[in-house]
């Protein structure tokens, strides 16, 4: 039960990852991603998504308010995430 309320929610993945729009404005093209969350309950998972070229980043698990990475990083869909889908 614990858990369910300690669940990191996305604001909670942004803050933790730092994203922000100084970050993108560093790059001198316009990025332009979005926080791929997939909702377990008892966890969740979060990465970001390069919308253009549909590029994924660090896969992390976010856990009793705590956030693991997962991944170092990838470029197509996490085929264990298929199945939650």
């Amino acid at each position: 039960m614990l858990s369910l309320v300690k669940n990191p929610t996305q604001q909670d993945y942004i803050d933790y990852a730092n994203f922000s729009e100084k970050q993108a404005e560093s790059f001198n093209e316009n990025v332009d991603f979005e926080i791929e969350l997939i909702n377990f309950y008892l966890f969740s998972t979060y990465a970001p998504k390069e919308k253009t070229l549909d590029h994924y980043g660090n896969v992390h698990l976010g856990f009793m308010g705590h956030f693991f990475q997962v991944s170092e990083g990838q470029y197509d869909y996490p085929w264990w995430l298929e199945f939650f889908n």
